[in-house]
């Protein structure tokens, strides 16, 4: 998914492409109830093993993007209810010791159906470990009819009619205490995130929550990212003093405001970071290469355990 990293991360590949930690933080502002006026979330940076987020056309697994989270965990360090803080892509089981990228299972995302009975997410859900990752986008990919090769498609939100997604020198990109952020529209993607700790290094990681399709992005694929769409669901979502799991649940819906376009092959590597990744292209133009599609996010493997596989043979975390 490209998701915000540009700041987004597609679906199995987000993009974050040119807005800075500044922007960023503007682009995220939402109006303060008692003030009347918007106010941009504080941006928290410290931990990660010194890893922090660089914008970026093309984010992968285990890179590091901007999350929104509530601040009720920051109380000491945040004076704004929201708080932004950059996160590894794909969390770190609470029970893993070693290297945090060697635990050996599949967790870019994780199913909202399992999410309650799952050893893994069950715990950090009830925790109050919900987040939003922030992007512009995500990329999908889908094999064709004709000749079986997988094409990637970028995925974004509806935006104004003077606005292109795919060049930034089309933004707005302004913010005023009194009108809020005019520019880019972001993708606002539910998730899970969890502060994993050993010895002296923390690292924040997330999951990208995923449900079935609807008639919308169904001809893609049949998951899609669980995206909130307006700003009751945000806030919802975010509030882990006020609204409990069950409730916040309810408000993960299949949003049907979406756009998209067929893109470069480029993409298919994570190496490649340029603002070609997501360039809108003729869909006659023959991919030049292939590579695994991002659906192998979505399923099992024989290489990686998907968390499904958490119940039947995980071992349980020393306390």
């Amino acid at each position: 998914m490209s998701i915000y990293p540009t700041v987004v991360p597609t679906y199995d590949r987000i993009e974050n492409r040119s807005l800075d930690r500044e922007q960023i933080r503007c682009a995220c502002s939402f109006l303060d109830r008692h003030s009347k006026s918007f106010i941009k979330p504080e941006y928290l940076h410290e931990h990660n093993n010194g890893k922090e987020y660089t914008p970026s056309s093309n984010i992968a697994p285990t890179d590091v993007t901007p999350v929104l989270i509530s601040s009720s965990k920051f109380k000491n360090a945040a004076h704004t209810s929201r708080v932004l803080k950059p996160m590894m892509w794909g969390i770190i089981p609470p029970w893993h010791k070693g290297h945090y990228k060697h635990h050996n299972l599949s967790t870019n995302n994780c199913r909202l159906e399992n999410i309650q009975h799952s050893k893994l997410y069950s715990p950090i859900l009830n925790n109050g470990g919900r987040c939003i990752i922030v992007a512009e986008g995500f990329y999908e990919w889908q094999t064709t009819l004709k000749n079986k090769v997988k094409q990637p498609y970028y995925i974004y939100m509806k935006q104004e009619s003077d606005i292109s997604i795919s060049d930034p020198k089309s933004w707005k990109n302004e913010f005023k205490e009194n009108e809020g952020w005019k520019g880019i529209k972001l993708l606002y993607m539910a998730g899970l995130y969890h502060a994993w700790q050993d010895n002296d290094v923390i690292i924040y990681s997330y999951s990208v929550i995923t449900m079935d399709s609807n008639e919308t992005f169904s001809w893609l694929h049949h998951r899609m990212p669980a995206i909130l769409d307006n700003d009751e669901q945000v806030e919802a979502w975010l509030d882990i003093d006020n609204v409990n799991v069950n409730l916040a649940l309810k408000y993960l819906t299949q949003t049907k405001i979406l756009e998209w376009h067929p893109v470069s092959t480029l993409v298919n590597n994570s190496k490649n970071k340029s603002l070609e990744c997501n360039r809108k292209i003729s869909i006659e133009d023959k991919p030049k290469t292939m590579q695994k599609s991002l659906t192998a996010w979505f399923s099992k493997t024989t290489k990686r355990k998907s968390t499904e596989e958490i119940s039947q043979d995980c071992k349980k975390p020393k306390i």
